[in-house]
């Protein structure tokens, strides 16, 4: 599936230099597209692992319009998600590893994992009327390395915390997706089959996102 996609937008780009001579249907401008919803881990019975944050920016985006009311577009995004863990349970890590134990603390406030990733998302969007449109892609994620995070109570009842940075992450994934837009504001899901994680190194599970998407240049216009 990489692959299919990294083949996808390399064909995008040669559609987009072909059509380069006519401005008209072609396009390239900055943040175009600003995402904010819940990350809802899957197998999080067998994992301990629950959902929490997906914010994404889309930083980039260039694209062609075949037609007056369709576009194809490849762009450059940041992604930063995070995930709790069940009651009871925290983020053990240690050598680039994590796992998801048992709390050895008095009590825990916060326990989560965060992850950023750059992405290359490839998208069809064709638009209803003149301000409704409906999109599906999918993107090529590039993953950072995790970081891990607890807030807990120690046996005087002082509050503490314990952060580890570097957890090996799987260094490409994907993701399919689909949004709902109308003038610039809508609602968009997406599905990562591959779990976060490299295997060996963290509790292993893919991951869904829904949320609010707001469209730059629909509300600009």
């Amino acid at each position: 599936m990489k692959k299919t996609i990294l083949v996808l937008a390399f064909a995008m780009l040669t559609v987009f230099g072909a059509f380069a001579q006519d401005n008209g249907k072609t396009y390239l401008e900055p943040t175009q597209e600003l995402r904010i919803g819940y990350a809802g881990a899957l197998k999080s019975g067998s994992t301990n692992v629950l959902g929490g944050l997906d914010f994404g920016i889309n930083i980039l985006e260039m694209g062609v319009r075949p037609y007056e009311t369709g576009r194809i577009s490849l762009g450059v995004e940041f992604n930063y998600n995070y995930f709790n863990t069940a009651d009871g349970y925290y983020f053990a890590s240690a050598a680039h590893k994590t796992a998801v134990v048992p709390s050895i603390f008095k009590h825990i406030k916060s326990a989560n994992a965060s992850v950023m990733y750059f992405g290359l998302p490839l998208n069809f969007a064709q638009t209803i009327g003149d301000k409704l449109e409906f999109s599906i892609g999918a993107t090529a994620k590039f993953n950072l390395n995790a970081d891990t995070f607890v807030r807990y109570k120690n046996d005087t009842d002082d509050y503490c915390t314990m952060s580890v940075e570097g957890i090996r992450t799987r260094r490409f994934s994907f993701d399919a997706h689909i949004a709902f837009t109308y003038d610039g504001l809508g609602v968009y899901a997406s599905y990562s089959p591959m779990s976060v994680f490299e295997p060996g190194f963290g509790p292993s599970f893919g991951y869904f996102t829904v949320g609010a998407i707001f469209r730059m240049d629909a509300i600009d216009k």
